[in-house]
């Protein structure tokens, strides 16, 4: 090992190339990965907060016509599976109703929900997503509809809404309610389509005391690595439930999102692939440029009985050593650098990038999450591409007859 120190040493100028070329990969790719992880908390954050919530008991049944979601008239025996449940964090109901909003001679199609104030202002993120006015309160007559929607519809806080709602399995019904709050979601497709009422308001629309969903989430869940707790929960509650409902989870709820959540990683992995390529040809070119100026020493190292193996292994050893410091250093910066974004709670990102966040449900914001696997995964990979590349030359130093190297280096 001493000799291989030295070696690096006596090479400075291509040590620190070949160091460079395993830091930045492997920096490149933690900070990438926290990134990515970022994306995909932030991504489950919005989906489950503002829409499926981590699973759905519903009544199994053909949708009605018009995309409505069919009623459940007596959650009752629904909500006693789910309140015996130790893996239920909370839970509330909702009732999601087509109906058509208008205001003077405009009008648009939306989705009124029907919920439980308090249960909203306690856990979900609507009411902290509140920009104007204020949340719904218990047995509040208002309605908070999105910026979007209030724009579309050149309304202003405090004017009054009217709310047409029409179930195939209910009756038709009017309601006028008064804008009280004006939220601002990641989503404008939410922002457009969604209005929030109290449950009583949405009934009232129906005719009918019933719910179309009992909406839960599941206790120690913070993104969608930790999927698997969910569906082990879905399963226990799948099998507690009456005959005629089913649980959907947040996956079969928003495939789409998953779709793209487990694209990126591939995507990402592909580009520094190429990256630890290239890392391993500048290896390859440094460890062999000094097999070439060492080539009579190697010879007398031969020369003198060394076996042929020691050559070999004193040069992949000098690849080691020089892939294993340079990675490790990449590795502790890139999540220091990770590590500090998230301790800032993350950096707004430019107005341009607002709208691509906004196709992904996400806040313009740069949120990291990198766990310890991923950060060791990047290390020992370069680690692995370097001694890999060091091979040939490695290989052409102990096939060096002692002869001819000398002479050659003489």
């Amino acid at each position: 090992m001493t000799a291989a120190l030295r070696h690096l040493r006596r090479g400075r100028r291509r040590t620190v190339l070949a160091g460079l070329a395993v830091f930045v990969p492997v920096f490149l790719l933690v900070v990438f990965l926290g990134m990515i992880g970022g994306m995909e908390k932030e991504m489950f954050a919005s989906l489950t907060g503002f829409d499926t919530g981590h699973f759905q008991i519903r009544r199994a049944a053909d949708r009605p016509s018009g995309g409505a979601l069919p009623l459940v008239r007596d959650p009752a025996p629904l909500l006693a599976v789910v309140e015996g449940s130790t893996e239920v964090a909370w839970y509330t109901v909702r009732l999601d109703l087509p109906a058509l909003a208008a205001a003077g001679d405009r009008s648009l199609g939306v989705v009124v929900q029907g919920v439980r104030p308090a249960d909203a202002a306690a856990e979900s993120p609507f009411a902290r997503a509140v920009t104007s006015g204020r949340y719904l309160e218990p047995g509040d007559e208002g309605v908070v509809v999105g910026r979007q929607l209030l724009d579309a519809l050149g309304l202003s806080l405090g004017d009054e809404l009217v709310l047409l709602g029409a179930h195939p399995q209910g009756a038709a019904g009017v309601a006028v309610p008064r804008i009280v709050g004006v939220f601002d979601l990641p989503d404008p497709a939410l922002g457009r389509g969604l209005v929030h009422v109290d449950l009583g308001v949405a009934q009232r629309l129906v005719r009918s005391p019933a719910v179309t969903a009992v909406v839960g989430y599941v206790r120690g869940v913070e993104g969608p690595w930790d999927a698997p707790r969910i569906e082990e929960a879905v399963g226990r509650l799948r099998a507690q439930l009456p005959e005629g409902y089913e649980v959907l989870d947040w996956a079969q709820l928003g495939p789409e999102s998953l779709v793209f959540m487990r694209l990126m990683r591939p995507i990402v992995v592909g580009f520094m692939v190429a990256f630890f390529f290239l890392g391993g040809l500048v290896v390859l070119n440094t460890l062999y440029l000094s097999v070439l100026e060492r080539t009579r020493e190697l010879g007398i190292i031969l020369a003198l009985g060394a076996p042929r193996r020691y050559v070999m292994r004193q040069v992949l050893l000098e690849s080691g050593l020089l892939a294993t410091g340079a990675a490790m250093v990449g590795a502790a910066l890139g999540l220091g650098f990770v590590l500090v974004v998230e301790a800032v709670g993350g950096f707004p990102l430019p107005g341009a990038y607002e709208e691509v966040t906004a196709l992904f449900g996400m806040q313009p914001h740069l949120r990291m999450r990198v766990t310890a696997a991923e950060v060791g995964m990047a290390a020992v990979a370069m680690v692995a591409v370097a001694v890999v590349a060091a091979w040939y030359p490695a290989r052409r130093a102990a096939a060096l007859e002692p002869l001819e190297a000398m002479r050659h280096a003489d």
